[in-house]
């Protein structure tokens, strides 16, 4: 199971397929740069020596949480081979920075064409950075967020609101080193 950098590998995933198939929809002219980008990059878009320049697509993680459907699964797992398995989903914001709106709305949709296409991150797709076993894989697919939980999101940025597509790396398995399973507790008779 993956390692510790699971979730940089993935984020790292991401951004380059995205990058290499947007690079073969528009081989010329104007194309977006994709990056993963911090609170900060996104708080300073459009300052001078932003990280982000137009045009962009901008992949944001801003949740990292435990996938509560299989946790229980890998924990009867664990139990049975001694290693330590934490599945994790992380929640990322796609956004399109451009001077043009029609623009931004069309990296929007390419980006989720793109997504929808190629949903499952296996194999060489996956980011040698994450330590992946062979067979493992990591679907991406839209998250519904509700307008509360995306206005949250926003409240925690200086940013102001910008449209964005939500979507979520499901299920990123970390997994622990290997520990031997402890044996049944006997009691000691005293001599």
């Amino acid at each position: 199971m993956a390692g510790y950098r699971a979730l940089a590998s993935v984020a790292r995933s991401l951004v380059e397929l995205l990058d290499r198939r947007i690079g073969e929809v528009l081989p010329g002219g104007r194309r977006p740069g994709v990056q993963l980008v911090t609170s900060d990059d996104l708080d300073n878009v459009g300052t001078p020596n932003a990280r982000i320049q137009i045009p962009a697509i901008a992949l944001y993680c801003y949740r990292v949480s435990v996938d509560g459907d299989t946790r229980p699964g890998w924990s009867a797992v664990s139990t049975a081979d001694g290693v330590p398995h934490l599945p994790l989903r992380m929640h990322v914001l796609v956004f399109a920075f451009d001077n043009d709106a029609a623009f931004e709305l069309q990296w929007l949709g390419l980006t989720a064409r793109l997504l929808e296409s190629e949903p499952i991150l296996t194999g060489p797709m996956l980011h040698e950075d994450g330590e992946w076993a062979p067979g493992e894989a990591v679907q991406i697919v839209t998250d519904n967020l509700s307008l509360d939980t995306m206005s949250e999101a926003f409240q925690a940025l200086v940013t102001k609101y910008r449209l964005c597509l939500p979507y979520v790396a499901r299920v990123i398995v970390l997994s622990g080193s290997h520990r031997p399973i402890p044996g049944a507790v006997g009691s000691v008779s005293a001599g």
